[in-house]
């Protein structure tokens, strides 16, 4: 009887012990989007550190917020994202949708598109359209939906004589920023079908 008593007290104190433990190994909830207000001096490198989830390496939150806040960013300044604009904090799973290696890959590339973008602003504030267009178009084919948008614009205005009014150019380009995340706001949704 003392020896059952005493199986019963000790494994009694076990369950007490596991308890945590096992409560522990439940599955984590996840964390739900949220939304942030720009601070001056904010980028989006010091916005994915602040946000980060500790399961998602920077690159994926880096990765997530670009994806979801991409009608935010600026095209005529080379900081891209004004103070006061509220961006969106996608949710933890979310996040973690994307691998790191193909996260690694689209921060890398954006970050080498961007460089190129800026080049393309400074060459234009200095008037030097040749080689504006030929930055915005080497960051395009990166992948900088910005940078398609600006070359939309150039075309559809024909502002530069080194970018001729070409309304095909044009659609093509806001077509490309489309595709790749740009809010377009100005002329209407024109397509191109392409020929068989």
């Amino acid at each position: 009887m003392i020896g059952r008593g005493l199986v019963t007290v000790l494994l009694s104190g076990v369950s007490i012990v596991l308890a945590p433990v096992c409560g522990a190994q439940a599955p984590a909830k996840s964390a739900a989007a949220s939304s942030y207000t720009v601070q001056q001096g904010d980028d989006v490198v010091s916005i994915a550190r602040k946000f980060r989830y500790p399961s998602a390496s920077e690159s994926q939150m880096y990765y997530a917020i670009v994806k979801a806040n991409m009608a935010i960013f600026s095209v005529k300044t080379v900081e891209r994202i004004n103070p006061g604009s509220r961006m969106t904090i996608p949710s933890e799973a979310t996040v973690l949708k994307t691998s790191v290696a193909t996260a690694d890959t689209y921060m890398q590339n954006l970050r080498k598109a961007e460089v190129i973008y800026q080049e393309g602003v400074v060459a234009e504030k200095a008037g030097n359209m040749n080689l504006a267009l030929e930055k915005y178009l080497a960051s395009a084919k990166i992948g900088h939906a910005i940078a398609s948008q600006r070359l939309g614009q150039l075309y559809d205005s024909g502002a530069a004589k080194e970018a001729p009014r070409d309304l095909q150019q044009s659609i093509l380009n806001y077509q490309t920023a489309r595709k790749r995340g740009r809010e377009i706001a100005g002329p209407p949704r024109r397509t191109i079908t392409e020929s068989p």
